[in-house]
């Protein structure tokens, strides 16, 4: 258990624990109320651990989950509406395994306030998962609620193209951060980010680098020379209309874009 500030972390080992009584624990601490900020580490998560904590709680305005387990099982995010946590600005969870797309607009719908999203792990625990995929929808509702998003970083199964992304960079003005992987255990063959040359041009005008998003699928077009020499052109590995990018070819396609 570590603390500074008006913020307290839980500091968990390789060995999961309960993380119950440790909030127990604090609450005979927290007499004011007043800690803002809770990060956890290596922790299981109980059906009343949410509950609880945002009891405990009730200024929370950053909320780091870790790799804390069963968060979804018990709850899927239900618990974390508007009224429960009115000032959420920064939400972390490094072990979104069978997070529900539909639970997580709760952690997004009325956020004006939210400036930091990061998901990793966010895939259905098995290939058959019903609760699998971030999807467009999700970008959409960002751009349409939080304003002040300076930084998002999502991981795992998505499924995101120029309609996400437009609406995206359209809302969230204040985005300097923008990092997206398709990485996933379970469904490599579903995850993907499908991408126009017009949308490619949009994002890295607002400064942010292809190799953050990278690999990705690019629509094929004759524009599409223009952001890639011939060899590279036609290195690229077919898949239909697009044309698959490497991390490495973004991050050479990345080196000849003139930043500002």
């Amino acid at each position: 258990l570590g603390g500074g500030g008006d913020g307290v972390k839980f500091i968990g080992g390789s060995t999961s624990k309960a993380v119950t009584p440790l909030l127990d624990a604090l609450a005979k601490l927290n007499t004011d109320g007043g800690i803002w900020s809770v990060a956890l580490g290596n922790h299981d998560w109980g059906k009343g651990t949410t509950k609880k904590l945002l009891k405990l709680f009730p200024a929370l305005e950053a909320i780091d989950l870790g790799v804390a387990k069963k968060v979804s099982h018990h709850h899927r995010l239900s618990d974390w509406d508007l009224q429960a946590v009115p000032a959420l600005r920064k939400f972390k969870w490094h072990w979104a395994y069978d997070c529900d797309e539909s639970k997580l607009m709760q952690i997004v719908r009325g956020r004006e306030m939210l400036e930091e999203l990061e998901l990793e792990r966010a895939e259905g625990m098995g290939e058959t998962s019903p609760h699998s995929g971030l999807t467009d929808t999700l970008l959409i509702e960002l751009g349409k609620n939080c304003p002040n998003l300076k930084s998002l970083t999502l991981k795992g199964h998505l499924d995101f193209s120029d309609k996400g992304l437009d609406a995206l960079l359209g809302g969230c003005r204040q985005l300097e951060k923008l990092k997206l992987s398709t990485a996933t255990i379970f469904h490599p063959r579903l995850s993907r980010i499908r991408l126009s040359p017009v949308c490619v041009d949009a994002i890295r005008a607002r400064g942010f680098r292809m190799a953050d998003l990278a690999p990705y699928s690019l629509k094929s077009s004759d524009d599409t020379r223009l952001l890639v020499s011939p060899a590279q052109f036609f290195g690229l590995t077919s898949m239909s209309s697009y044309t698959e990018v490497s991390n490495a070819e973004a991050t050479t396609q990345d080196s000849f874009y003139p930043y500002a």
